[in-house]
C-alpha cells in the first residue's frame, strides 16, 4: 500500500453477514427485499439490492443482528449506488445520521467482537 495513503474512515468497518431492511425517505409504502449487509460500522453501512437509489436520498434501515431482538432502525442518506450486474444487482453505501443510544450500543457489541 502506498504510504501516503491516508485512510477516512472514522470508525472499524465490520465484515459480518446481518440481516437488512430499508424504505425511502421514511415511507413505509416503498418497502424493498431484505438485504443482507457486505459491512457495517459506527459511520454507515454498505449492502447489496436489487433496486438503485439514488445518491442523497434519506432511508430508513432496519439492521438485525444476533446482539438485539427487535430490529435496530436507524436513519441515513445515501452516498452512492453502484451497478454491480446491471438493471439486477446494486451496492449501496450509506452514511447514518442521528444513531439512537440504544442502536449504538449494539454497534459498538460489534465492533467489540470483532477485535
Amino acid at each position: 500500500m502506498d504510504k501516503s495513503f491516508k485512510e477516512r474512515r472514522q470508525h472499524t468497518r465490520i465484515e459480518r453477514n446481518f440481516i437488512l431492511s430499508y424504505c425511502e425517505g421514511g415511507k413505509s409504502d416503498l418497502k424493498h427485499d431484505i438485504s443482507q449487509i457486505n459491512n457495517v460500522s459506527r459511520g454507515g453501512i454498505s449492502f447489496i439490492s436489487t433496486y438503485p437509489l439514488k445518491k442523497g436520498t434519506s432511508v430508513v434501515l432496519n439492521l438485525q443482528t444476533s446482539f438485539n431482538v427487535d430490529p435496530a432502525s436507524l436513519e441515513g442518506v445515501v452516498l452512492e449506488s453502484r451497478k454491480k450486474i446491471p438493471e439486477m444487482i446494486y451496492e449501496i453505501r450509506v452514511q447514518f445520521s442521528n444513531i439512537p443510544d440504544q442502536v449504538l450500543h449494539v454497534l459498538e457489541k460489534i465492533e467489540s467482537y470483532e477485535k
